[in-house]
């Protein structure tokens, strides 16, 4: 069985591979900054762009190569700078050519590498729908903390409809903390005689959950007892993150790895997997 470790370090290399294209922190902040003057010209008020797309005509001249810029995790890297700045696209997408002679709707910029934008509203069809099953994998680490099961499927319809508050991650089916009783689905346990008692230490009772939203889809987010630098990472998207605050929801990609760690070991990898209707 291939260790956790070793999948890290695959997936480490991988981001490292993909940072080594021309697809610099410097293009990103320029690209970024040229789309946020070009839309203060042309909007006044930036609270009507909630729930709009966002159409951006590049010139792909030498700066530029259109495929550079063109997929989902850079669009996703423009859409949260503009959020952050007040704009509230839900979608975007690049083109790259001249828009049709009859779209009034264009607005022709000729910035650096900006030609035209277009706010439209956004294709109901074209919106990407929400994954309402998923399964989780695990993976053993190296002196694992074993689960009950090696997968678990995730249903919406079972939060939605209130039979459970969320799938949550813990070790032990039932913990019981101040009183309350908390029942865990996606569960690690071990016998109190078994050897491996202490490595479970790692796994707390109410470590983490993954709930849905009928917009996000299946989120992540660590509890109380999983919320420790280091001890839970996420890898979502190509991004590497420490979930160490229990107010931050995660919402998830299909792919997505979290992953449990103590100290320096990893100890299991759960690996979150769209399944589609």
């Amino acid at each position: 069985m291939q260790k956790i470790s070793d999948l890290i370090r695959k997936l480490t290399s991988e981001q490292n591979t993909s940072a080594k294209k021309p697809n610099t922190l410097d293009d990103r902040e320029l690209l970024c900054r040229n789309i946020r003057s070009a839309l203060a010209g042309v909007i006044a008020d930036i609270n009507t762009t909630k729930g709009k797309k966002l159409v951006v005509w590049l010139n792909c001249g030498q700066r530029i190569v259109f495929d550079q810029y063109n997929n989902e995790s850079y669009r996703d890297i423009i859409l949260k700078d503009l959020l952050e700045h007040g704009y509230k696209f839900q979608q975007m997408t690049f083109i790259k050519g001249e828009p049709e002679a009859d779209n009034h709707n264009v607005i022709k910029i000729c910035d650096n590498d900006l030609e035209y934008l277009e706010v439209s509203d956004c294709d109901a069809s074209q919106q990407p729908s929400v994954a309402k099953k998923a399964k989780i994998v695990i993976i053993e680490g190296l002196y694992a903390v074993n689960p009950l099961q090696k997968e678990y499927e995730l249903s919406s319809e079972e939060i939605t409809s209130g039979r459970i508050p969320a799938y949550n991650i813990g070790r032990g089916e039932i913990a019981k903390k101040d009183g309350a009783f908390r029942e865990n689905h996606i569960i690690f346990d071990v016998s109190p005689d078994s050897p491996l008692r202490e490595e479970y230490r790692c796994i707390s009772r109410n470590h983490a959950h993954i709930g849905f939203d009928s917009k996000k889809g299946f989120f992540f987010q660590v509890d109380e007892g999983g919320a420790y630098p280091g001890k839970t990472l996420l890898i979502n998207g190509g991004r590497t993150i420490n979930c160490d605050c229990a107010d931050t929801v995660f919402p998830l990609k299909n792919g997505a790895k979290i992953i449990v760690k103590d100290g320096m070991d990893y100890k299991a990898m759960l690996i979150f997997e769209q399944i589609k209707d």
